[in-house]
């Protein structure tokens, strides 16, 4: 195993170096975010103050440099989730396919760059689901929405606290960047290895390095998200509540000092731990006029998982889904893994000549009683007209777990989906397009 990592690590290190370091402009276009087009510049950040090691200064510091109010919000379970897909169905709001859900957040991206504004969409992930990582490298690698950068949990970031040598904060990735050595390989695997405690529990350590070189072959600048070790240990006499605000905000404050004098807005991608992306959470610390939206993933977890099992009983799906969640600028990531995944056949075939009266149709069968929304309209059973696109589709039923996935309709051909088994979650998709 330590073989294959090191090799697969080597590769990723080499791709890390090598790849072009030009940040892409942002997306124009797109539809507008929520965030208010009027909102004021911030401040300047002040300089880095001391570190702080008792819960009193953490508390004062984080006053001080909260930046946007901290909010309530309402809980995310099993139900909620539901009820939230529900109103997404009905009201044309649901992505579904990494291609949709990328198109969705490019979008929102340039409409803040548009305004002037950076953008920051919060991944908050599960660190035992390692598929929850590898749906953030398909949504900012190559084929994914396009953000200037990206930072880590997982990486240490650096940072200018006063009174705290250099050394101390240097944070893992100037490492590499410095270093194309086996020693800058080390490191990094021994960083991960060492304070990533779920990563090796959970064997996808080789994750980090492969995500790494993704982004920088992207052109996506990497940062690290995270207090490093020794910073951590000279907090930690604060208690855990007081190391997880200053966690929050030195990674603010890293992005920060890289981000500033940019020319061009930044469109940030950050990967979180769950709790992370809460309103009352690591949103606090981010600039007043960006646009931010929180992503809470679902979907990959040990089986065993409250929310997800729970979910599981009542929602199959055959591809990622984006939707709204209750409240602000929150949205459900919900991938087809472990015990949410339906079972799905897909097909494609070319048209031939008795298909013409179907074309630009989506042609629908089922062996029970359904509720089908397609693109936020009700559909029954038959042939109906359906744009060129992906669409994301619900089929609610009398019995049994609701059935969900996307309709790749193409530009000239048809699709034919078939729901079956009243109670089983499955069904079979035949996607007919021309030569």
């Amino acid at each position: 195993m330590l073989s294959q990592l090191s090799r697969a690590a080597s590769l990723a290190l080499l791709l890390l170096v090598a790849a072009c370091r030009d940040r892409p402009p942002p997306p124009t276009g797109g539809p507008p975010s929520s965030a208010s087009s009027a909102a004021p510049a911030p401040a300047p950040v002040a300089a880095w103050p001391e570190l702080p090691v008792t819960a009193e200064g953490v508390q004062a510091l984080v006053r001080e440099r909260t930046q946007r109010a901290p909010r309530a919000e309402p809980a995310i379970g099993a139900e909620a989730l539901l009820t939230s897909l529900r109103r997404a169905a009905e009201q044309g709001e649901l992505s579904a396919g990494f291609d949709a859900i990328a198109a969705r957040l490019a979008g929102r991206a340039s409409a803040a760059a548009t305004r002037g504004n950076a953008s920051f969409v919060l991944f908050g992930t599960f660190h035992d689901a390692p598929a929850q990582i590898a749906a953030f490298r398909k949504l900012t690698g190559p084929l994914g929405y396009g953000p200037t950068d990206a930072a880590l949990e997982q990486l240490h970031a650096p940072g200018r606290w006063r009174g705290v040598e250099p050394s101390d904060q240097a944070g893992d990735v100037g490492v590499i960047e410095a270093d194309s050595g086996r020693a800058a390989l080390d490191a990094l695997i021994g960083s991960q290895r060492d304070h990533d405690h779920t990563a090796w529990k959970y064997d996808y350590l080789e994750e980090f390095p492969a995500l790494a070189a993704t982004l920088r072959a992207s052109g996506v600048e990497l940062h690290g998200c995270d207090l490093p070790s020794a910073l951590q240990a000279r907090a930690r006499a604060a208690g855990d509540a007081a190391l997880l605000d200053l966690r929050e905000l030195h990674c603010a404050l890293s992005l920060e000092a890289s981000l500033r004098g940019r020319a061009r807005p930044a469109s940030v991608a950050v990967l979180w731990g769950a709790s992370h992306v809460a309103a009352d959470r690591a949103p606090r610390f981010l600039p007043a006029n960006a646009d931010v939206v929180a992503i809470h993933a679902f979907g990959g977890r040990p089986a065993g998982d409250g929310v997800e099992a729970e979910l599981a009983d009542e929602l199959r799906i055959g591809e990622a889904l984006l939707f709204p969640l209750e409240g602000q600028d929150r949205l459900a990531l919900i991938l087809p893994e472990g015990a949410l995944a339906a079972r799905v056949d897909r097909a494609r075939t070319q048209l031939d000549s008795n298909d013409a009266k179907r074309l630009g149709k989506l042609v629908v069968t089922s062996e029970g009683p359904i509720e089908l929304r397609v693109a936020g309209k009700p559909i029954a059973a038959g042939a109906h007209a359906l744009p060129p696109g992906n669409h994301g589709f619900v089929a609610f039923r009398a019995s049994g777990p609701a059935v969900a996935g996307a309709i790749p309709m193409p530009e000239h051909g048809f699709v034919e989906l078939s729901l079956e088994q009243p109670k089983s979650p499955t069904y079979r998709l035949i996607v007919h397009r021309a030569r």
